[in-house]
């Protein structure tokens, strides 16, 4: 009688000592953007660059998770107090996601709320939303007003990013510049501004960003309210 031999199961690509997208994720975190690459991303692991593949296609793809997954990580943490009223819920979260796009540092431009790790930060998003419908936001209004807010964070965090990176204000630094090539002279405000001290990517923007956008969402609140009673 011949002998027979149990064939050894074959292991799937990707599956290699126990390769996950979160382990992937986790190695991938612990690398600068600038030392992230595929290679040496399969490096850190110990596994073929295929096995990478086999989870991520490519870096890009890569760098928007290690985004995304920073920035749900802290997001996520964010608490809408449950006595809080509409006004300071949108407070808390705006205050809550810009510091949390502006920890994923040079990543902040990788931000996509459409990627899968949007259903970690769906807590705070509910909250909030949930605050504004009761305060009398119909649904379309509060989708509408929240991803407004949402889009001033993220412009703000992104902004701040830059002028960490770079040590400089690149608002100023730009409008400056381009005085110097024509006749300040025509451009007075301009010229006055250009040489003020202050920073528009202070706390301070971000603050007033937020309450001028609660002061428009309460006038639209009120003009809803007014147009339904009619």
């Amino acid at each position: 009688m011949p002998t027979t031999h149990a064939k050894r199961p074959v292991r799937a690509i990707g599956v290699h000592a126990g390769l996950t997208l979160d382990r992937i994720i986790a190695a991938a975190r612990s690398m600068t953007p600038d030392e992230l690459s595929m290679q040496a991303l399969a490096r850190r692991l110990g596994v073929d660059r295929k096995a990478i593949n086999h989870h991520v296609s490519d870096r890009d793809t890569l760098l928007g998770m290690v985004a995304m997954d920073a920035f749900a990580t802290s997001f996520s943490a964010v608490e809408i107090a449950h006595q809080a009223d509409w006004e300071e819920a949108c407070r808390t979260y705006a205050f809550g996601f810009t510091d949390s796009a502006i920890a994923t540092g040079v990543l902040a431009d990788r931000i996509r709320l459409t990627d899968p790790y949007v259903t970690q930060i769906l807590e705070p998003t509910e909250a909030v939303l949930q605050k504004m419908v009761e305060a009398g936001f119909d649904d379309e209004s509060a989708m509408r007003t929240l991803s407004l807010l949402t889009n001033i964070c993220l412009a703000y965090a992104r902004d701040v990013v830059i002028e960490l990176r770079s040590g400089v204000t690149p608002r100023t630094e730009i409008l400056r510049g381009a005085l110097e090539q024509r006749d300040a002279a025509k451009f007075p405000t301009l010229a006055r501004i250009a040489e003020l001290t202050v920073t528009t990517y202070d706390r301070r923007q971000l603050e007033m960003s937020v309450e001028l956008f609660i002061a428009g969402a309460r006038d639209a609140l009120h003009l809803q309210t007014v147009r339904a009673q009619a």
